[in-house]
Parts: C-alpha cells; structure tokens; sequence
C-alpha cells in the first residue's frame, strides 16, 4: 500500500475518550491516518476546510437544528459517516437527508465493519447499520420512494448503468473514466436518477435499488445482523 492509498480521516466529537478510542483502532490497520480530532465547535468547518480529509467521521451526533446546519455544510467538504446511538427513524432519516454518507449506530458494528465503512465512505459508498437500513427501505415502501414496476421504464439504459456504479460505491469521476463521458454528464444523470426514483441521495437510492421487494432489478441489500446494545 502507498502512501496515496492512505485514508486521510478527521474525526469529530466532543467526548475525548471516544474520539482518543476511535484513533487508536483506526490507526492499526495501516490503511489510516488520523489528519486531526477536533470538537463540535464554532470554527469545525474551518477546520474541516483547512485540513481536507478523505472522510469526516463524526461521532455522537445528536441531530439538532444547529447540528444538522454544520453537518449539511461538512458534508460539502468532506464525505461523513456518522456513528451515533440514535436509530430513531427521524435521526436516521435527517442525517442522510442533509449528505452523510453513512450512519452506524454505536453497538452495531465491530472494529473491523467501522473500518471498511471508513474506507467505504472515502470512496463515496453508503454504509449502513441495520437499523438504519430499516429506516431507508421502511420509508422508501411507505410511498416516497416505493414505485410500482411500471417506472422502471422511466430509467434511460445509461441511467440503469449510473446506479450499478453507485451501488459499486464508485465516485462520479470513476464512473465518467469507465462510461468515458465527463464528471458533469455523470452529475447530471445521478440528479435525473434522484426525480425519477423520489430519491434524495445515493444512500436511499442504493437501498432502494437494493432492498429485497424493490420493483427495481437490485440483488437486496446485504447487511450483518446488529449488535445488541
């Protein structure tokens, strides 16, 4: 592994311990580098912004009003997974709606799934606790994003091949190197993809290409069995 293959990770949180915890686990893979830990204070997106890293892992969240403000602007930064102990379908729901990547519920995941999550994340590629699955697919079904067969023939064949990239977790630059069309084509038809599937980012649009009843052609979405706790 060279160095440009290290992941550059901020991590966010006000307790000390968990974030000191989180360092120390990541750090021994050797696929890591910790580039700062700073809390959730007046000048984190400063700080984000200043040090650029490859993934914002932000611990703790709380999703308030204020919270969910500097979350959505972090995000325009940086990709976010977000470890938290609330897997009420509200905090879920608020946190990928306003750009995180990804959201882990604390006591759901061991060391080794927080790493490739990282590691996911940096790569643009939603990675969810069950719990937070369940929240996807439950309200996807419920009417917002659960559509009957017949609009899958609103998908052009390139928009079909757009989510197979998303669903790969690749970035809009691999997927215009692979499709050989530019970044901004690719843009312009994720966002097509998005109106069309009632989706609002790539983490509800994979759970529902994915989720086992979808009347779209994904392979269910698979997720180890969530922790106790």
């Amino acid at each position: 592994m060279t160095y440009e293959d290290i992941i550059q990770v901020l991590i966010i949180g006000d307790d000390m311990i968990a974030r000191l915890g989180l360092r120390t686990l990541l750090l021994v893979t050797g696929q890591v580098t910790i580039v700062g830990e700073v809390p959730m204070a007046p000048d984190l997106i400063g700080q984000v912004s200043a040090l650029r890293p490859d993934v914002a892992l932000l611990h703790g969240l709380v999703p308030g009003a204020e919270l969910l403000t500097e979350l959505r602007a972090v995000t325009r930064l940086a990709p976010v997974l977000v470890l938290s102990n609330d897997e009420s379908p509200a905090a879920v729901e608020r946190a990928l709606r306003v750009g995180a990547t990804g959201y882990l519920v604390n006591g759901q995941y061991d060391p080794d799934e927080l790493v490739a999550a990282v590691l996911a994340t940096a790569k643009g590629q939603p990675r969810l606790s069950p719990a937070a699955v369940r929240v996807l697919v439950d309200r996807l079904r419920s009417g917002r994003g659960h559509r009957e067969q017949g609009h899958r023939a609103h998908l052009s064949r390139r928009e079909t091949e757009i989510i197979d990239h998303l669903v790969r977790g690749r970035t809009n630059a691999e997927i215009a190197r692979s499709l050989g069309i530019s970044e901004k084509t690719v843009k312009n038809h994720v966002n097509h993809v998005y109106a069309k599937l009632h989706t609002r980012n790539r983490a509800e649009t994979v759970a529902l290409w994915l989720a086992p009843d979808s009347p779209y052609p994904g392979e269910g979405l698979e997720v180890r069995p969530g922790r106790p706790g």
